[in-house]
């Protein structure tokens, strides 16, 4: 055939195809002429979607946060449980069809080589570590919530015995659930820490370059054109470090890409509802890697467009469905709207930080400020010559480069409309994260961000070069694949090795002190007492890493009794660690999120007799220092060196550590038994079982020193029966709270419940104005209770405690201020419902409302 034969051939094909698109084009927007059904399909939609905006936009915050702590762990057990009968039921489809799915053997055999060479590469150069910290370790905490005690929320403080970690404060993460629910998962099989959950993105990684591939190859019919942008994807800087790491971001990757592959799978024509149950619990595992995934959900929809016009009740179904599965995700975002976490007053959440996101991006992935003049590049001093950017400059010239000749291919040509279409949709969470983050990727922990976007980038970059090169050239198309893939090949491999030394030295993230610290820490915490207690600002970092530990905020809260308790529990071996968050100030212009303890530490310092048992002043910028904690200054010796605690059966057992003997006078339930001689290290006190109650008993001991100090020691407990019930177990309906949320046995600012000098151990903490709702499980007569406003709330104006029992009201306090204490019996017979209600004075200043030690009894 002559060249001119062969060149009118390329233009008829041209021409055919060019119609080929339009007029499909024009079906597809013939197909989307709403008849009736139609009609109500999308009103139906409609609807849903509205409703759920609805019920998002209308929860309280602190209803939000309880349900993402109570439920959040099961919602995303059933979302799994979903996944797993999906996997199940398309098993027969899959076995079926698999053979005619897989490319052909030699890229099969290359993606084989690919994976071995990125694998290589990474054990050889990239050290298993965290990169960003503060977000992988909440998950890594809330992974340990999951396994241990099977809630959703992230273990703030809490303390390890026998390998069982005791959390004391939970709290909320704004983050996805899927990565600690896996953590929950390989906690089965590995120790629950720190170095396993760095151990699970290694196999995410490869995971999700096998399921792009398979997309690729057949969306694309050409495996060689596939692995091209595999390889332009796994050998993206950020996505190698983040893959020795514990990022969400990769299992976000693999998720879309095992998405990609399940779509490519089954196509328009063959898909049917069995289909759906494994793609829907997909999104809403995918929902909960990142909380903006939820705007890139359109396209899922799209994709099978033809099958939901089919029958009206399909989108509906299938919108309702993906809302249920994506509902943790979207419970986050309720719990922590109006959160000042990277905007508010940091030009977060506007059209501004959008723009200013998109230009210092492009900037640094670009590396502009490395350039001096068009050509000659200079090292960049702040950086020390390793690389500072999440993407290697030549990538992202190829992908600006190959956008824009796509983009031009589709106005002109009508070529890849339906891709850009998706594209676009799928591209509004990319959006919703620049417009929402208050930083670039100038700062090195939002440097991962750029991961959601990679499968994306890599498809343009290897479809753009390929497109480009057929089309100039008019080559056959297998020989334009292979010329892409050998160049995507050489780049990536080429890039890698020539950057090994960056990788070596933790690039991107290299001035990050805090992972230093944390690596340090991990290593010299081992050598102290296992039974040792941390104070440090970030302590669910501690307890991920298998350490006891608490915030210096929370320490300076401990009453000398319990300082004391905890003395005993370690061993003495309670120790303030100071790091980088305990210097300095927090700049609040900053765009970088962060936060300060200077002024606690510095307090505890100056409040506590202290040793310093380590400093590291070099490796840091700043001197990482670690003080033993002593004793309490200004208290006595001996109050700090003796404990009172209870066991079961009215035992009570008395410690003190020091020689002297002491005597104490003892009251049970107000009734004084006499003293009591203490003359061993410990000693145990039988209580006359005629005198404990069923339900609630509270004993008194007053103790004289060697010093000369006397201490007072109140013990509250419970002892169970069926005609008895603390009102703190029993769960709690709807409530609202002017401030804060309530708190189960102990205060809104969650201290130990103090009412005019004297603690309890149970009750609910609140605030004025409030309503608590409980519904009783049986028939009660009496609530007991000491109701007044707690001492951490010393400038109130008062307030008025109320129950309503039944929907009457049945009790109602004078108005009780600072100091002042009511104890409670209040007839409830009857009542199937019960309503506490804390009513403000003139305002709600500091009206911190405690219902102590309130109980249910039954006569």
């Amino acid at each position: 055939m002559s060249a001119k034969s062969s060149e009118n051939t390329v233009v008829k094909e041209e021409k055919n195809n060019r119609k080929s698109v339009a007029e499909s084009l024009r079906e597809w927007v013939k197909s989307l002429c709403l008849g009736k059904p139609q009609a109500v399909m999308l009103a139906t939609t409609l609807v849903v979607m509205l409703a759920a905006f609805l019920i998002f936009n209308n929860l309280s915050v602190s209803f939000a946060r309880r349900w993402d702590i109570d439920w959040g762990y099961y919602a995303i057990l059933s979302t799994f449980i979903l996944l797993v009968a999906g996997v199940v039921v398309n098993m027969p489809f899959v076995a079926k069809n698999i053979k005619g799915f897989l490319p052909e053997g030699k890229s099969l055999c290359g993606l084989l080589v690919l994976l071995i060479l990125f694998s290589v590469f990474m054990f050889g150069n990239i050290s298993n570590t965290h990169r960003v910290l503060s977000d992988e370790t909440s998950w890594e905490s809330m992974g340990l919530q999951m396994y241990f005690r099977h809630t959703g929320g992230i273990c703030n403080e809490g303390v390890w015995t026998d390998g069982v970690l005791d959390c004391k404060t939970e709290v909320n993460n704004f983050k996805g659930k899927a990565l600690g629910f896996v953590y929950s998962l390989v906690f089965n099989f590995m120790e629950p820490n720190r170095d396993t959950a760095l151990l699970v993105n290694y196999p995410f990684y490869i995971l999700s370059l096998i399921a792009f591939f398979l997309a690729l190859s057949k969306w694309f019919r050409s495996g060689r054109l596939a692995l091209a942008a595999t390889a332009f994807l796994g050998g993206m800087p950020i996505y190698l470090l983040q893959a020795r790491s514990a990022s969400t971001e990769v299992l976000y990757i693999c998720l879309l890409a095992f998405l990609m592959a399940w779509y490519a799978f089954v196509p328009t024509n063959k898909v049917t509802w069995k289909h759906f149950l494994l793609t829907v619990p997909l999104l809403g595992f995918f929902a909960q890697t990142r909380q903006e995934t939820v705007f890139a959900f359109i396209p899922f929809a799209l994709y099978y467009y033809r099958y939901f016009l089919e029958k009206p009740y399909r989108l509906p179904a299938f919108v309702a469905a993906v809302i249920a599965v994506s509902w943790p995700s979207v419970n986050n975002m309720a719990a922590y709207r109006g959160y000042d976490f990277q905007g508010g007053e940091h030009a977060a959440h506007s059209f501004e930080n959008l723009w200013f996101n998109l230009k210092t991006n492009l900037e640094v992935m670009l590396n502009m400020n490395l350039f001096e003049g068009p050509v000659k590049m200079m090292q960049d001093p702040n950086f020390g010559g390793i690389l500072p950017n999440p993407f290697y400059t030549t990538f992202t010239v190829i992908l600006l480069l190959a956008t824009i000749w796509l983009l031009v291919r589709m106005v002109v040509f009508r070529r890849y409309v339906r891709g850009f279409i998706l594209g676009i949709f799928f591209c509004l969470q990319i959006f919703v994260i620049m417009f929402n983050v208050s930083g670039t990727f100038t700062i090195d922990i939002n440097q991962r961000y750029v991961l959601v976007a990679l499968p994306m980038f890599a498809l343009l970059m290897a479809l753009g070069l390929y497109d480009a090169l057929e089309f100039s050239t008019k080559m056959r198309k297998d020989a334009a694949a292979t010329i892409v893939m050998g160049l995507a090949c050489l780049l990536t491999l080429g890039l890698m090795v020539y950057h090994a030394p960056s990788y070596r030295n933790n690039m991107l993230y290299y001035k990050n002190r805090l992972l230093g610290e944390e690596e340090f820490l991990n290593t010299e915490l081992s050598k102290f007492p296992k039974n040792s207690v941390y104070i440090y600002a970030r302590p669910w970092q501690m307890l991920a890493q298998g350490h006891s530990a608490f915030s210096e905020r929370t320490f300076e809260g401990w009453s000398t009794e319990v300082f004391a308790e905890w003395m005993q529990k370690s061993g003495g071996n309670i120790y303030l660690v100071r790091g980088q968050d305990g210097y300095g100030k927090v700049n609040r212009d900053s765009r970088v999120v962060g936060f300060k303890t200077t002024d606690q530490i510095d307090q505890i310092l100056e409040g506590y007799k202290h040793e310093r048992v380590l400093v590291n002043s070099k490796d840091f910028g700043y001197p990482l220092v670690i003080y033993k904690i002593i004793s309490k200054k200004g208290v006595s010796h001996y109050t700090q060196n003796f404990i009172v605690s209870e066991q079961s059966g009215g035992r009570i057992v008395l410690n003190k550590h020091f020689p002297e003997s002491i005597a104490c006078d003892y009251t049970l339930n107000g009734e004084h038994y006499g003293e009591l001689l203490l003359t061993v290290d410990s000693d145990s006190l039988l209580l006359d079982s005629t005198k404990v109650r069923a339900g609630m008993n509270r004993a008194f001991f007053s103790c004289s020193m060697p010093d000369g100090d006397t201490l007072p020691v109140y013990r509250d407990f419970f002892v169970e029966s069926e005609s008895v019930a603390l009102l703190s177990s029993i769960k709690m309906g709807r409530f609202s709270q002017d401030w804060g949320a309530p708190q189960l046995n102990e205060s809104v600012e969650h201290h130990k419940l103090t009412l005019d000098g004297e603690p309890f151990r149970y009750g609910i903490g609140s605030h004025a104005n409030s309503v608590l709702e409980f519904t009783l499980p049986r028939h009660f007569d009496v609530l007991h209770a000491v109701v007044g406003l707690d001492d951490e709330s010393a400038c109130g104006d008062g307030a008025s405690f109320v129950v309503e029992a039944g929907g009457r009201e049945v009790f109602r306090s004078k108005r009780l201020y600072s100091t002042e204490k009511q104890k409670i019996d209040v007839e409830i017979s009857g009542a199937t419902s019960l309503v506490l209600r804390i009513d403000m004075g003139e305002n709600k200043d500091c009206d911190h409302g405690d219902w102590a030690d309130a109980w249910l009894e039954a006569r």
